[in-house]
């Protein structure tokens, strides 16, 4: 999602939780919390481009039963989402072991794995006859869910149907020093 806005939203008396559970499950809405102040809630609205999140914001969550009224801020100039040297040496640090075999295998390999080979590279590198494909995937959910939710930062690791699992390009030099420091 490219565009992203926050919309300070009024709500009808009595409404609070109906709206928030509306807007949760709307997949345009990154978040909905109910906040003190001038508003009632604040919701991370994205799309794919300004035209996109207008239509979100003017038919969609306007027309949620509940909502009195709303004020929108449009993000003009986000966060970066790339990774700076420290930033990354203090993720890197906060891996388990699980998380940095992952990283440290596609690091040597210096290319894409498909999933059994990652798999079978990091249950050997662990010792762990017992690593599956439900293992990886765990792995991978708390690797993509510490990237953004302590960092805001995006996924070291990427997936392409046809190259497998691979490092995230950019970061390749960063991740050797961050792993050899």
């Amino acid at each position: 999602m490219k565009k992203r806005a926050y919309v300070f939203i009024n709500v009808s008396a009595g409404k609070l939780d109906m709206v928030l559970r509306t807007l949760s499950g709307m997949p345009q809405v990154i978040s909905a919390e109910g906040v003190s102040g001038h508003c009632d809630v604040i919701a991370v609205v994205g799309a794919g481009n300004l035209e996109s999140l207008q239509d979100t914001i003017l038919s969609t969550i306007r027309g949620v039963d509940g909502i009195q009224s709303t004020e929108t801020v449009i993000v003009m100039v986000p966060q970066p989402d790339t990774w700076t040297p420290d930033e990354l040496d203090n993720y890197i640090d906060g891996c388990n072991k699980d998380e940095l075999t992952v990283i440290k295998v596609l690091a040597e390999k210096g290319r894409g794995m498909m999933i059994q080979e990652l798999i079978d590279s990091v249950a050997e590198e662990l010792g762990d006859d017992e690593y599956d494909i439900h293992s990886l995937t765990v792995t991978l959910a708390l690797m993509t869910r510490r990237a953004d939710s302590e960092y805001r930062r995006e996924n070291l690791v990427a997936f392409d149907e046809d190259m497998g699992y691979f490092l995230n390009e950019q970061y390749l030099d960063l991740i050797g020093a961050s792993l050899t420091r």
